[in-house]
């Protein structure tokens, strides 16, 4: 793939997750306005986790679902309790076909939006939850790749709204593993997902830094947070009654 048309490709995935995330947004702030009019209650919203573990390069999976389990469950209990959103898992996949190294090991932040421009993160978008009519404008569910290595100092990456998966280190999910075992990194991941920029409490879940076993991040969000959650065009509005 050419830089141009990587460079084209991105801009318009960018480009039409901000205009569904604008229109969604509208619409959640409109329903919001006739619930508060008519005395209606909203209820809880709902965002899509697809989980996908890759196998080494002898076929052996990184991870297994049960250890991924106590983070995905804290994502729940974290985005419902501050934001009104259940994370629901719409599967758990393991995929034997052995990873290439560029996939197993990815690089982070800047030089994974690079590989991205230039075609080296098909591997993940051939994994990733297909997406189907009826999830095309709002509800297509955040996929998260469990990969063996991240370049650099992070355990986890994410395109935000270029793309609608995450990457995660295996190591993230193994108790043994002290100083790198953390619950916090797959929901930290998700908020960057859904458009939530870092910021500087330590409290807070979108804190850039996370540091097991002494120094993990707080789990709390704001307000101004919850709802640029709830307009993410990922995140399925709670049924008015």
């Amino acid at each position: 793939m050419s830089l141009l048309n990587g460079v084209t490709r991105t801009a318009a995935r960018a480009l039409g997750g901000l205009a569904l995330d604008a229109s969604s947004g509208i619409a959640r702030a409109g329903e919001a306005a006739r619930a508060a009019l008519t005395g209606s209650t909203i209820g809880p919203a709902t965002l899509r986790v697809h989980v996908v573990i890759l196998s080494d390069e002898d076929g052996a999976p990184l991870t297994t679902p049960d250890a991924l389990r106590p983070s995905l469950e804290l994502a729940n209990d974290v985005f419902t309790a501050e934001a009104g959103i259940r994370v629901r898992v719409a599967g758990i996949h393991l995929i034997s076909e052995p990873a290439p190294p560029r996939a197993l090991d990815p690089r982070a932040n800047k030089l994974l939006l690079l590989d991205d421009v230039l075609g080296r993160t098909d591997f993940y978008r051939r994994h990733s939850a297909p997406v189907d009519l009826s999830s095309m404008v709002v509800g297509a569910p955040v996929t998260v790749i469990v990969v063996r290595h991240i370049a650099g100092r992070v355990t986890g990456c994410s395109l935000g709204i270029s793309a609608d998966w995450v990457i995660v280190q295996s190591s993230l999910f193994d108790p043994a593993q002290r100083h790198t075992y953390d619950e916090t990194v797959l929901a930290h991941e998700l908020g960057h997902a859904l458009n939530l920029p870092h910021v500087r409490m330590a409290r807070n879940l979108m804190f850039p830094a996370s540091s097991p076993p002494e120094q993990i991040r707080g789990t709390e969000l704001q307000a101004w947070q919850a709802a640029i959650l709830n307009a993410n065009r990922h995140v399925v509005p709670g049924v008015t009654g």
